[in-house]
């Protein structure tokens, strides 16, 4: 599990102890990651492991893959995400690197490094966090509307190459969420969905399908991007998420 330390990601390690999984929590926060491991640990009696890594790293990234080497993992929840707000080319170039990387290759590395070992087992599972953002051009969140639409079709590839070897995959992407990554305004805590029940659903459509939309509005503008162009599409994106984008600007 990547990015446990809060959000989705947080959630997702509670509701997997819930029902037996063993954890393997990655992040870089490692307080965070020892605090929750501690108490699923001893409220569901089941076995973490906490790895602090920061996945922009393309070197600490590979090390996780070793440091499980003696693990049996049987699912990847690739779920670590960053968003830079604001127009690209006054943004920091660093950090829209740090964006592909964590966003992007840290979900091939780990990909990669643990789905081989799937494929031999002939089972296992996958996660993909995408986002509605896949679909959509998105004026000041650009890059992060790039990667994440990057993370939808790689995932959906991989569904197509591992479907005959017992493995599941699945492409999440939810909408706007109440979670650490972005701030809502007001007129967007209107759609803005709890991260239990994305997890909830994500759950319980796994090896059922493999591409799961939270949520009744998320879905028909999900529908919707298919009947407008594509110009229409980042012009309304863009609107609608600018009031949340603007409150991102200002902290």
């Amino acid at each position: 599990m990547t990015g446990a330390s809060s959000g989705l990601g947080k959630v997702f390690c509670r509701k997997l102890a819930a029902i037996g999984f063993n954890i393997v929590m990655v992040a870089r926060r490692k307080e965070r990651l020892e605090q929750l491991a501690e108490e699923i640990a001893e409220y569901h009696h089941i076995q973490t492991r906490v790895i602090c890594a920061d996945l922009s790293n393309e070197e600490e990234t590979k090390k996780i893959v070793r440091d499980v080497n003696d693990l049996e993992v049987g699912l990847l929840v690739n779920n670590a995400g960053v968003l830079n707000t604001g127009n690209f080319l006054d943004n920091d170039l660093e950090d829209e690197i740090q964006l592909i990387n964590t966003n992007c290759k840290s979900y091939i590395i780990l990909t990669h490094g643990l789905a081989n070992k799937m494929r031999e087992r002939n089972k296992g599972a996958l996660i993909f966090l995408s986002s509605l953002a896949a679909v959509s051009a998105i004026a000041r969140w650009g890059n992060y509307a790039a990667s994440k639409g990057y993370d939808l079709q790689f995932s959906e590839a991989i569904h197509a190459e591992l479907k005959n070897y017992n493995i599941d995959v699945m492409s999440l992407c939810p909408g706007l969420t109440r979670t650490e990554l972005i701030k809502m305004s007001k007129f967007n805590n209107l759609m803005m969905m709890e991260p239990e029940v994305v997890v909830d659903i994500a759950l319980k459509k796994l090896g059922k399908t493999n591409l799961v939309v939270p949520g009744i509005m998320n879905k028909i503008n999900f529908f919707m991007t298919r009947l407008n162009s594509r110009s229409m599409n980042t012009r309304l994106f863009s609107l609608v998420v600018k009031p949340t984008q603007e409150l991102e600007l200002k902290k």
